[in-house]
């Protein structure tokens, strides 16, 4: 052959060997060995492993006219492919349907996950969750009579602190939850009033912020020692009994306004106890508090 022609194939057959291993793996292009000797009958490289199943390329030259490419396994790689083709033949359809199952289930399978955290229910469908009566904390909600759950215990607290409810007349459920009976609808009305509030008797979310604020900062006279400079709600009722029995004169307080025990409430409280024969050692502790109450 001539040296031209031959280097014609040998680019043809470097294109050729190419593209199948772009296409299918370097393991699926075949091998393919020139001699380079005038012989041109042996181009195969022989494998002699018997199950060596590389693609064997076989150029063939019958006469410096006629050359053509073959390919070549052994029998057995020919039983194998057979076996192999006929497999992958007679499962085409099941592993198309699998593939496609599989692709319908992964997005079943994302939108089924993205349910479930959003709405916590298996049909994809929201549905708002249930909320326990002890996850209710005071101003989640509106109370209304027979409502029970954690806020209207934290309710029933504060008007029993706040002196508008006895513990006596709190109930609860089977389930051991404070129920929004008819009296705390009373107390809840006289607090109403006393803030100067719509009476309803409903604890709305508003009043119910108001009432546990006013709870909490509330100190009734008696509950501590007190001393020039502190301040309190149990300052004003201080006050109050003082205007009450004209030591002081002056606007009562709210139950729920904050005045400083000053310097001229202290000389006031000091001149009216020492008339009435009473030791003013410069506390209001519970000496004091029981005289001025009587």
């Amino acid at each position: 052959m001539k040296p031209g022609f031959k280097s014609l194939f040998r680019s043809i057959i470097a294109t050729s060997v190419a593209t199948i291993a772009g296409t299918y793996g370097a393991d699926a292009a075949p091998k393919y060995k020139f001699n380079e000797s005038q012989d041109d009958s042996h181009i195969e490289e022989q494998n002699l492993a018997k199950k060596d199943l590389t693609h064997k390329l076989m150029l063939n030259f019958t006469s410096d006219e006629e050359v053509y490419l073959s390919g070549h396994r052994s029998h057995s790689s020919h039983r194998s492919h057979s076996s192999h083709s006929s497999h992958r033949s007679g499962s085409s359809h099941y592993s198309s349907s699998t593939t496609s199952t599989s692709t319908r289930s992964t997005g079943s399978s994302t939108y089924s996950t993205g349910s479930s955290s959003s709405a916590g229910t298996k049909s994809g469908v929201y549905s708002s969750p249930t909320v326990s009566s002890s996850s209710y904390a005071l101003g989640d909600r509106n109370i209304s009579k027979g409502v029970y759950g954690n806020d209207v215990k934290s309710a029933s607290d504060h008007l029993v602190k706040l002196g508008y409810l006895k513990t006596s007349d709190i109930t609860k459920n089977s389930s051991g939850y404070v129920v929004y009976n008819s009296a705390m609808e009373d107390a809840t009305s006289a607090y109403e009033r006393e803030k100067g509030l719509p009476e309803d008797g409903i604890l709305s979310k508003t009043t119910a912020i108001a009432l546990k604020n006013d709870a909490e900062s509330y100190r009734p006279l008696g509950s501590r020692i007190l001393v020039a400079g502190m301040a309190g709600t149990d300052v004003s009722e201080l006050k109050n009994i003082l205007i009450d029995k004209n030591v002081i004169r002056g606007k009562k307080k709210n139950k729920y306004d904050v005045t400083t025990l000053d310097e001229t409430i202290v000389e006031m409280l000091d001149a009216y106890l020492n008339d009435n024969g009473v030791e003013w050692t410069g506390r209001v502790d519970s000496r004091v508090i029981s005289f001025l109450k009587k």
